[in-house]
C-alpha cells in the first residue's frame, strides 16, 4: 500500500513537472512569434524610455544630464548608450513567463507580475543610472560592471523574486522546500 502511494506521489510530481515544461515551451514560442509580428517595435520605445527615465533620476540625484536618442550625457561627454539589450524586456518576460508556467493562483499571478516587472524595472534604472556615474568616474572599470557586477545583482533580484513565489505565494509549496531536513 505504501509502495502504490509512493508511485502515485512520483507520478503527481512528474505530471506537474510535463505541465510545467509544456508551458515552458509554449511561452517561449509565443515570445518568439509575439517578439517578431509586435514587440520588436515596442523594444526601441522602451529603450528609449530607459534611457529618458535613467537622464532623470541622473538629473534628479544633482547631475546635469542630457539624453539624446538612448545615449545619457553629462558635461557633453557620452557616458552610456543604452541599446536594445539593455532595457530589460527579455528579463521582464522571463520573470513573467516563470510565474506563469508555475502552478498557483490566478489572482496572485496577477499581482506579483506587475509587481515583479515593477521591480526589475526599477532596477534597471538603477543600473543604467549607476553605469552611467560608472563611466564618468571610473571609466576603466565600465566593462566589468556591466558584464558581470549588475548582470549578476539583477538575475539575483529575479531570482530572489521566483523563490518568493515558489515558497510564498504559490499554492505548490512542494516544489522547493522551504526548509532543508538535512
Amino acid at each position: 500500500m505504501a509502495q502504490r502511494v509512493s508511485q502515485q506521489l512520483i507520478m503527481q510530481k512528474k505530471n506537474r513537472l510535463f505541465r510545467f515544461l509544456v508551458i515552458v515551451v509554449v511561452l517561449i514560442f509565443g515570445w518568439l512569434i509575439l517578439y517578431d509580428v509586435w514587440l520588436n517595435k515596442f523594444d526601441d520605445f522602451l529603450t528609449y524610455q530607459i534611457s529618458l527615465a535613467s537622464g532623470w533620476l541622473l538629473n534628479l540625484a544633482g547631475y546635469e544630464v542630457t539624453v539624446q536618442n538612448t545615449a545619457i550625457i553629462l558635461n557633453g561627454e557620452e557616458l552610456v548608450r543604452v541599446g536594445a539589450a539593455c532595457n530589460a524586456m527579455v528579463l521582464m518576460a522571463l520573470f513573467a513567463g516563470f510565474i506563469i508556467a508555475f502552478p498557483g493562483p490566478l489572482i496572485r499571478k496577477m499581482i506579483f507580475i506587475p509587481l515583479g516587472i515593477l521591480i526589475i524595472n526599477i532596477l534597471n534604472l538603477l543600473r543604467v543610472s549607476i553605469l552611467a556615474l560608472n563611466a564618468f568616474y571610473s571609466e576603466q572599470t565600465l566593462d566589468f560592471n556591466h558584464k558581470y557586477t549588475f548582470t549578476l545583482v539583477v538575475y539575483a533580484a529575479i531570482f530572489y523574486l521566483w523563490m518568493i513565489w515558489v515558497q510564498k505565494l504559490s499554492k505548490y509549496r512542494t516544489y522547493v522546500p522551504a526548509t532543508s531536513n538535512a
